[in-house]
């Protein structure tokens, strides 16, 4: 009985004193992070944020809403962790992650029978008919340039059509997002290189996650010392981690 007495105190004293469940609230967003067939949250992000929470002995909780659903909850302090918010989308006090580990990344699309094969600058669009997702915030390159003739699409599956039926000439998206889209649609459209912008994608911690926050932070500057996270960019993007941090400053 007094082994069995030790053992359990052993147990107790080793198990940190402030383990907690966090929930983080996200819109899912492949491959970064979703669910999978099995329900469960997986990609970049998750993976990522695990092993931050287990090394400080806590544990993260998903929900997976819209965007204005999460923010409401964020306001509501319903929520620990906000994924892809920015410090002016977050509500004073709330800590934002400072080593991107998602970028939201941008390449020109064109119809497949367009003679380019490289994106050749934003300037080669000019006067052209340009499709422009409504709920979309783009990046300044993109939003700067005015003389083109924007066409509005209610989401990306709309942009994607306008372009296959030739009523407008290119759409800037990422590839990722073109995975829901009509499977019958992608033979008709095709990405150019190099990237042509791109937009850090920060998490945003609630008052008193400081230590999280920072644990995230280096399990960021782990994958990129490591060239993980070069390597998952060049096969879901098609593009190295030095050519999407670069286009964060791109400009028309």
């Amino acid at each position: 009985m007094f082994r069995k007495l030790l053992a359990l105190a052993a147990i107790t004293l080793s198990a940190p004193a402030s383990a907690a469940v966090f929930t983080l609230c996200a819109e899912a967003w492949q491959p970064f992070i979703y669910q999978n067939a099995q329900g469960q949250p997986v990609g970049l992000a998750v993976d990522a944020l695990g092993r931050a929470a287990r090394a400080e002995g806590h544990r993260i909780r998903y929900l997976f809403l819209a965007p204005a659903s999460c923010l409401r909850l964020m306001k509501e302090q319903r929520i620990d962790i906000m994924a892809f918010a920015t410090a002016e989308g977050s509500p004073p006090g709330w800590l934002q992650t400072q080593q991107p580990l998602v970028y939201w990344v941008l390449n020109a699309w064109v119809r497949a029978d367009n003679p380019l094969h490289h994106y050749p600058g934003l300037g080669h669009f000019s006067a052209h008919k340009v499709a422009f997702v409504d709920v979309y915030d783009y990046p300044p390159a993109i939003t700067a340039k005015r003389d083109w003739q924007r066409v509005a699409a209610n989401d990306s599956t709309t942009a994607v059509r306008q372009l296959a039926a030739g009523r407008v000439d290119v759409i800037f998206e990422d590839a990722v997002a073109l995975q829901d889209v009509d499977p019958s649609l992608h033979g008709k459209i095709r990405r150019l290189q190099p990237v042509v912008a791109s937009v850090a994608q920060p998490f945003s911690f609630r008052p008193g996650l400081e230590l999280l926050r920072d644990a995230v932070d280096g399990e960021a500057q782990r994958l990129k010392g490591s060239g993980e996270l070069d390597r998952f960019y060049q096969r879901h993007f098609g593009s190295t981690l030095a050519q999407v941090s670069a286009s964060v400053a791109a400009s028309p």
